[in-house]
């Protein structure tokens, strides 16, 4: 036989693993939310029967938490901050944004799932471990832990639901024009007087806002230095 004329044999198909699995289930997610995954649609992603899925994984919570793993190991935060708290909370603050924007619709699931698993652990125990080792007390560190999540989840919904496309115009001066107008004719005083601060949506000045009142807010709670 000719060989212009052989038959190219069709590659072998990769192996099943958690690590694919949690790929696909992070594509679909990114997708479609996690209200989209389902073990069906994983396995039709990656080209197999659902049943097959269970020899690598034990159900759906364990690919969200596997999921979640993915998420927060590309934030690469250090075991330990080195410098003062305040820069530390800084950079766990923008670590936990850039790596949760990376894959926007999967950023609510991230934060609400990292005491779930040892690696979604190690960030928690990274920013206790800072405020430990400056002085703040057991309590105090866990009120701020517990209200920095809430602060991260608040303003990441926030920028991912956020849907300028719907009911907007392409043009973003028009936008803002047609925002501004909005509110100054709401009828509503106070809503009136800033309307053309209130129709900006910047997110990333909003969320650098809330950081720095964070920090503020821990200097009054910060031990004082011998």
């Amino acid at each position: 036989m000719a060989h212009g004329s052989r038959r190219e044999l069709p590659r072998p198909r990769a192996p099943l693993t958690r690590e694919r699995i949690f790929g696909a289930a992070l594509v679909i997610i990114d997708e479609e939310g996690v209200d989209g995954l389902s073990m069906r649609r994983i396995a039709a992603r990656l080209g197999v029967q659902a049943m097959s899925l269970y020899n690598h994984v034990q159900s759906k919570d364990d690919i969200l938490d596997g999921v979640t793993e993915f998420v927060t190991k590309q934030m690469r935060m250090p075991r330990r901050m080195t410098g003062g708290w305040e820069e530390g909370v800084r950079t766990i603050a923008y670590g936990f944004r850039k790596a949760s924007l990376q894959h926007p619709r999967a950023c609510e699931l991230v934060l609400m799932r990292q005491l779930s698993t040892p690696t979604a652990l190690a960030p928690v125990d990274t920013m206790l471990a800072m405020m430990l080792d400056h002085g703040f007390d057991e309590e105090t560190a866990v009120h701020a832990l517990r209200l920095f999540i809430s602060f991260q989840v608040g303003s990441l919904l926030m920028h991912v639901r956020a849907s300028p496309g719907a009911g907007t115009d392409r043009d973003p001066e028009a936008d803002l024009a047609r925002r501004t107008a909005y509110f100054s004719g709401s009828g509503f005083p106070a809503v009136a007087k800033v309307a053309p601060i209130l129709a900006v949506n910047d997110h990333e000045a909003e969320f650098a806002f809330g950081v720095e009142l964070l920090i503020d807010a821990l200097r009054r709670l910060a031990p004082v230095p011998n």
